[in-house]
């Protein structure tokens, strides 16, 4: 599917940024006139940060284009946020899902930031995007958000000593996540979990680029 419309693309965006928005500010604290330190520290608001811009910036210039039509802004970067996102979503309900339950209820800054935001993006690219014109390096370059942050962390709270705690972890280990703490989880745990998420991630790529590819042909056909 390919919906030209760009009004309507426009506004997909300008609905995601106000989902993003109202998730980042609760989750920061900021909603209740408060600020949760180890909050940037979190892969799950650093991508949503990431992707509020993007699609922030991809809305106004809909918005400011001429024409009925608009080609994908800034593409790679797009997927980034959109890979990104989707991991964010995998390991959040597979591996913290019970972290998103205050007293028996779910956190709903918790629930736009880790299911509604990366449902939005990737139905974005579903809805919006012409098939067929990913690269087929892009899956490696859509590493680049993740690779950044884990250097980051790792330098940070290792050698470094800086406290990044945050979440569950804020006051039991200076890592953001326990299964990135050596102390906790081992080096060979640490390790093959970076490991598999960057596995997680180039698969995750190909699999959005093939559909893209196949959604492509079958446009072509038309």
């Amino acid at each position: 599917m390919h919906i030209r419309n760009k009004t309507a693309s426009a506004i997909w965006k300008i609905v995601l940024v106000a989902v993003a928005t109202y998730g980042l500010l609760d989750g920061a604290g900021i909603l209740a006139g408060t600020y949760h330190t180890g909050f940037p520290h979190m892969f799950t608001n650093v991508s949503n940060i990431f992707a509020w811009g993007y699609f922030l910036v991809a809305a106004i210039r809909l918005v400011a284009s001429r024409g009925e039509e608009a080609k994908v802004f800034a593409p790679q970067a797009k997927y980034t946020a959109m890979i990104s996102l989707l991991i964010t979503a995998l390991i959040a309900h597979f591996m913290l899902f019970d972290a998103m339950f205050k007293d028996g209820q779910l956190v709903l800054h918790l629930v736009a930031l880790h299911y509604v935001v990366p449902t939005m993006a990737l139905l974005d690219w579903l809805l919006f995007d012409e098939k067929g014109k990913m690269v087929a390096w892009g899956p490696f370059a859509w590493l680049s958000l993740a690779v950044v942050y884990l250097v980051v962390v790792m330098i940070g709270a290792g050698p470094l000593g800086l406290d990044l705690g945050g979440g569950t972890t804020a006051g039991v280990t200076r890592y953001p996540y326990t299964f990135l703490d050596p102390a906790i989880s081992g080096v060979g745990g640490v390790a093959l979990f970076i490991v598999a998420m960057i596995v997680a991630f180039v698969v995750l790529g190909y699999l959005i680029f093939a559909i893209d590819k196949i959604l492509g042909r079958i446009a072509n056909r038309k």
